[in-house]
């Protein structure tokens, strides 16, 4: 991600674009509610006061690798040893969530009566913190008068005198303190750090805690506190002021002898996506690791990429700045991935980050990243108002910066630790003008009329004639990561094509379009295949039980399969005036006549009992394979219904009547013999005609 980092880079330096200077190591901490720890003179806790979960994220820590965070520190196991079968921790877990004041009750007993517990593990990080206190009371021992609540801390925090044990004593004997004295409210925090949670699966390890304090001075005079963002941005600049050394390498990236980048590079927080790490290895992959012959190399970014480490700061940032979120919708957005994660009714869409940017003008319109995704709920023309939108800004681009190119990049997790480009192209911005209006015009010009009657939103109101409309690309997508089984009824959470595969195929990238297109049309046919044509059949049907039973959302979907369907006909060059008295087409507006006939004899001479499945509908599947043979086996079922129809006079034959001309007209211009062979684009024209209104 380095290389593409680059360029966004660059191309924002370009624009004037104000890129934040800062030190990669110096994060947000978790949103979790913990507490800020002010240390007084003799280097233990005098202040404790609560900090809310929002709050806490908006902080800062500075964390080298996944080690030594500070001045966040998490506490990771309760500070008092209370073991599984204690029967303090049995009383305490007996209460009722109202009873909190017995509850800071049993706290106090607990603090009297049980022993620290400090794990080697966490021993070992105290006295990590300490080293990298005292090596930053080097740098900011000169700090300015405003900032002294930094190293007034820094002071207090390695005086020698105070042992972890001490410290946290003493912060347990302050909590509880100030729940007795009303000073603080949350008592299941409190419970939280000093008794913790034992792990049924390992009781007899430490009960986990994981809640996070942050540490300050105590005095509130200082003007500027340790929590304070300003403070943030004094650490970052002086930090690396003083890491500043000289080059030793060549940077990949620059060409130019740099200090080069030796740990982990930054791992940025990228909108929903979360830490992105912009490059990483996996030590489970042996193939990454074939040139280093040495296991110290395997730490040692520069042996694999070397990037400058000022250079691979500003592409975390630039990563990071473009994906705030005032620029969400703008420059990305998040986007179906395809694939799902979790077990049955429990799984969940997994989803990718789409940047988007242009070379010269970072920012195109307030559109341009939600052309290619929408949220799960979106009006039915929101994609032509916000294609709408940004073609309009492309035709600026092309007047002014006509070489300009954009930028297209997904992101995505490759697993939990790593991070990948899974996408990037650069089309121009008249391809991508063309591509949308190709896009909305196989929907808009390329299909017959077909309606199905949508639910209403709100009780009280009529449902509405629900036409097919342009899908947004990720919407595609979703559309095809489901497989539709048991009549429509039920949808199979499956793997679905790459949105780089729908875009590909959208912008008609060269050599890469055809065979992408080939594979949606299968993968509609196949996974949505079946709805179309039940959803179809019921509504021939017309019966008011059986439509009940397609909700919504299964209604939406067939009328997304059929814009998707007009949309790859018209790229594969089946135009509606070809492709609609083409023997396809017209074989499944036959069937549908044919279900409309069968449905009107069952009303007046079965008295209103209709079968299951009507007669083209039973065909259909016979006609997507060999429609030679349905032809011969519609002929020879259609006898009894042809003979009533013909004799069947008044007006309430009327329908009757009308559909069985119907079906004598389209038989004379059927040609004879039918194929026996089909291919999908053959079934893709079979279900528009089985769908079509007349």
């Amino acid at each position: 991600m380095l290389s593409e980092g680059y360029d966004l880079l660059l191309s924002l330096y370009d624009c004037g674009f104000d890129i934040p200077k800062g030190d990669s190591d110096v994060k947000e901490p978790g949103k979790k509610p913990g507490y800020r720890l002010g240390l007084g003179e003799n280097g233990l806790p005098q202040i404790v006061e609560e900090i809310d979960q929002e709050s806490m994220g908006s902080l800062w820590y500075h964390r080298e690798g996944n080690h030594n965070a500070f001045p966040v520190v998490k506490i990771q196991h309760a500070i008092l040893r209370i073991l599984i079968d204690d029967p303090l921790r049995k009383r305490i877990d007996a209460l009722k969530k109202a009873e909190q004041i017995q509850r800071i009750k049993i706290l106090r007993e607990a603090i009297d009566t049980r022993e620290i517990q400090l794990p080697e593990r966490d021993l070992h990080m105290w006295g990590r913190l300490k080293d990298k206190a005292r090596n930053w009371l080097d740098i900011f021992k000169g700090s300015d008068e405003i900032y002294l609540a930094l190293p007034l801390m820094l002071r207090r925090f390695v005086s020698s005198c105070v042992s972890p044990v001490d410290l946290l004593h003493h912060l347990s004997l302050l909590i509880v303190q100030r729940l007795e004295q009303g000073h603080l409210q949350d008592v299941n925090l409190a419970q939280k750090i000093l008794v913790g949670t034992i792990d049924k699966r390992y009781p007899r390890k430490p009960a986990k805690a994981e809640v996070p304090i942050v540490f300050d001075a105590a005095e509130l005079t200082n003007p500027i506190s340790v929590l304070d963002p300003r403070m943030r941005r004094y650490v970052e600049k002086n930090l690396l002021v003083s890491e500043d050394k000289e080059p030793d390498g060549i940077c990949a990236l620059q060409r130019e002898s740099r200090v080069l980048f030796k740990k982990r590079p930054p791992g940025p927080k990228l909108g929903a996506l979360g830490e992105t790490k912009l490059f990483s290895k996996n030590k489970d992959t042996p193939c990454e690791f074939r040139y280093l012959k040495k296991v110290e190399y395997w730490e040692d970014v520069s042996r694999s990429f070397p990037v400058g480490k000022q250079i691979a700061t500003d592409i975390a940032a630039a990563f990071k700045e473009i994906t705030t979120p005032k620029y969400k919708g703008k420059t990305w957005r998040m986007v179906a991935n395809g694939k799902w994660e979790g077990n049955g009714k429990n799984k969940k869409e997994k989803k990718n980050l789409l940047l988007i940017y242009c070379e010269g003008q970072p920012i195109i319109s307030d559109e341009a990243a939600d052309l290619f995704g929408c949220d799960e709920k979106e009006k039915r023309s929101q994609f032509e108002n916000d294609a709408k939108s940004l073609c309009q800004a492309l035709d600026g681009i092309i007047k002014h910066h006509p070489q300009s190119r954009l930028h297209l990049l997904l992101i995505g997790k490759a697993d939990k630790g790593k991070s990948q480009i899974l996408m990037h192209i650069t089309p121009t911005p008249q391809e991508v003008l063309n591509a949308a209006e190709k896009w909305q015009c196989g929907v808009r010009e390329n299909l017959p009329q077909i309606t199905l009657p949508l639910l209403p939103e709100e009780k009280g109101q009529e449902t509405v004639d629900g036409k097919p409309y342009t899908p947004y690309p990720d919407r595609v997508v979703r559309l095809l990561s489901s497989q539709w089984r048991r009549g429509g009824m039920d949808d199979l959470k499956l793997e679905g094509p790459a949105l780089r595969q729908v875009l590909d195929f959208m912008i008609r990238s060269p050599g890469k379009w055809e065979t992408a297109g080939e594979n949606l049309l299968n993968l509609t046919i196949q996974r949505v295949g079946s709805l179309l044509v039940d959803i179809a059949a019921t509504f021939h049907a017309e019966e008011e039980k059986r439509i009940d039973k397609f909700k919504q959302p299964m209604r939406e979907a067939a009328l997304r399969a059929v814009s998707l369907l007009g949309i790859l006909l018209h790229a594969f060059g089946r135009i509606k005036e070809v492709y609609m008295n083409d023997i396809a087409f017209q074989l499944g507006r036959l069937l549908s006549l044919a279900d409309t006939l069968h449905r009107e004899y069952c009303v007046h001479v079965r008295k209103g009992s209709i079968p299951p499945q009507l007669i083209g509908n039973a065909l259909m599947p016979a006609a997507a394979d060999n429609p030679e043979d349905a032809i011969d086996r519609l002929r020879e079922r259609m006898n009894i219904y042809q003979a009533w129809a013909n004799t069947a006079v008044g007006e309430e034959y009327r329908k009757a009547n009308w559909a069985l001309g119907q079906m004598g007209e389209i038989c004379k211009e059927i040609k004879r013999p039918l194929p026996s062979v089909t291919d999908q684009t053959f079934r893709a024209e079979l279900f528009l005609g089985y769908l079509a209104r007349p």
